[in-house]
């Protein structure tokens, strides 16, 4: 045999086609890039019969990769509890003095809000749909401004929040921005027990949150027969190829959405305000599942002693999104504890019947 110590003269690139999720979702092809192994000592015939055989060899990795990341149920429920966490610095009932704090939101999705599949998480596999969504505002800007001086009993209120933080498998990345108007229909009472009056509130809202998790999924194991000479004397024999993926998966969520609201409530002793009101939400959504990894290729049998540079394969790419516009109620509650010029909110959302947001800020009164 002739030596051959040239890279093959190509690398392999392959597109997967995804079947469309449902109906709003928009087409995602990612794409495998297969690197073949380089063999040494060999000719060039058999060179050519191991691209060919590792590159027949993607269906396999495609059908896991598929398997992994169709999931359109967790699709959904990751923008709806996006939607719902980007409402919940608005649900405060803003003071009328200005004012500027920091804290974090989150929210959970599921219909009737059943937490099973939170107590089930350690028994999902990896091919597993579920129908829940999380979302998380780990560190939120709060600020508000009354504009008494253009009109009696109107004020805004901004926020803003920023995260990127890995930890061992996981990671998140979320930026946030909300902007609101609220006017006093009814201005707040004094005295020991005193009714805050009636405000109305109008915003709008984004928000874009990545979380990412390694998926290492089962291992993907071909036996390709090699024929040497074609119709010639020397016996075929088989290589063992085998890949085990460690996939980076993320889902990132887009929205862009805006609210309408009214809010009333209850303060104590100057101390302890209780606070509730409802309203509605509408905006659209863009949810993706991203996959990203590169993984060696492993030969074994009699090819894998000639393996002089070993082979990869990557997939990298939108694996599957989806595209949706919502309109949705909401009532929301919360407690505001003050001491001073610090206050300390616990605002709490409800979408009926499906998701929940919650909150933890505290600020100072300027």
């Amino acid at each position: 045999m002739m030596p051959c110590r040239m890279r093959p003269p190509f690398t392999l690139i392959l597109a997967m086609a995804f079947f469309t999720l449902f109906a709003g979702s928009a087409g995602a092809e990612p794409v495998v890039t297969i690197e073949s192994p380089l063999l040494r000592n060999a000719s060039e015939s058999l060179q050519a019969m191991l691209d060919e055989s590792i590159a027949e060899f993607s269906g396999q990795i495609n059908d896991l990769v598929s398997e992994t990341v169709d999931k359109p149920d967790f699709l959904a429920g990751s923008a709806r509890a996006a939607a719902q966490a980007v409402l919940v610095p608005s649900t405060i009932h803003a003071p009328a003095k200005p004012y500027i704090g920091l804290g974090c939101a989150g929210s959970f999705y599921s219909p009737w809000l059943n937490t099973d599949v939170v107590s089930n998480l350690d028994d999902l596999d990896v091919t597993e749909d579920i129908d829940a969504g999380a979302c998380v505002e780990p560190l939120v800007i709060r600020g508000g401004l009354p504009l008494n001086f253009l009109m009696q009993g109107l004020s805004v209120a901004a926020n803003a929040g920023y995260m990127n933080a890995e930890t061992g498998s996981f990671g998140v990345k979320s930026l946030t921005a909300g902007l609101s108007a609220a006017y006093e229909v009814f201005p707040a009472k004094s005295g020991a027990i005193a009714w805050d009056g009636l405000s109305v509130t109008v915003g709008g809202d984004f928000a874009r949150q990545k979380l990412s998790v390694t998926v290492e999924a089962n291992t993907v194991t071909e036996v390709i027969p090699i024929d040497p000479d074609g119709v010639g004397p020397l016996a075929s024999f088989d290589a063992t190829v085998m890949v085990d993926p460690v996939i980076r998966a993320g889902v990132e969520t887009t929205v862009f959405s805006a609210h309408a609201g009214a809010t009333t409530g209850v303060t104590f002793f100057r101390a302890l305000s209780l606070f509730a009101g409802f309203g509605a939400t509408a905006g659209w959504t863009n949810t993706e599942i991203t996959i990203d990894s590169k993984d060696p290729i492993s030969v074994s049998g009699y090819l894998g002693d000639l393996i002089e540079t070993p082979g990869t394969i990557g997939i990298s790419g939108t694996a599957a999104e989806r595209r949706s516009a919502f309109v949705s109620p909401y009532i929301a509650a919360g407690l505001t504890l003050t001491v001073g010029a610090v206050d300390l909110s616990i605002p709490v959302s409800i979408k009926p019947f499906d998701s929940i947001g919650t909150g933890i800020f505290i600020g100072v009164k300027l």
